[in-house]
């Protein structure tokens, strides 16, 4: 008899792992298959099993399930036509806003009102319109005041004064006087006219 040497032992060994390997590997998936097969053989009445009011309970969650994704379908329908709507207005004030900005002239940019979930377009135009009127009030003050456009009128003189004055004392009282009407105080010294000192 020839004795059992080591490497006999571990290639037997290996041999034996293997074929134990396939062997359980077929088991398990000819339990598998039996276990699938007796699933769609009685695996809707399997409910009843675990508990009696499972089945019922099933079909209430069915049925709430179904309202909520009509719910979420028609709210997401009435969502898109009230933006859809929305932003036809906010498209409308949009036009005549820019118009208005066109025809008056408004120092600022146009704007774009967008009808989002991430803005507050109402609070928008409430701001644009409050620019646009200080831009309105502007022109009617400046329309309205008077110093403002006599303003340029009364530089013009007092750069004539200057130009076509000859002598410093006359000119300087002179061009005092006309910054006055203006509301411009022109303080000169007394040296520099060479009045006498009071």
């Amino acid at each position: 008899m020839q004795p059992l040497r080591k490497d006999h032992v571990d290639h037997y060994k290996d041999f034996v792992r293997d074929e134990f390997s396939i062997a359980s590997n077929r088991v398990e998936r000819e339990i598998s298959q039996q276990a699938q097969d007796k699933v769609e053989e009685v695996g809707d009445k399997f409910a009843t099993v675990i508990h009696k009011n499972l089945p019922s309970l099933i079909k209430d969650m069915q049925k709430k399930e179904k309202a909520l994704i009509d719910f979420q379908q028609k709210k997401h329908s009435v969502e898109n036509d009230l933006r859809y709507q929305a932003q036809k207005i906010a498209d409308q004030i949009t036009e005549i806003f820019n118009n208005t900005i066109k025809r008056n002239k408004w120092d600022m940019q146009k704007i774009n009102i967008n009808i989002n979930d991430d803005n507050d377009p109402v609070d928008y135009i409430h701001k644009k319109i409050k620019k646009a009127c200080y831009e309105e009030a502007e022109v009617h003050a400046r329309a309205k005041h008077k110093l403002y456009h006599a303003l340029e009128n009364k530089k013009k003189k007092c750069l004539n004064i200057l130009y076509t004055g000859s002598h410093i004392q006359p000119t300087l009282v002179e061009l005092q006087k006309e910054m006055a009407t203006a509301n411009i105080q022109l303080d000169l010294p007394n040296s520099l006219l060479a009045l006498p000192s009071k």
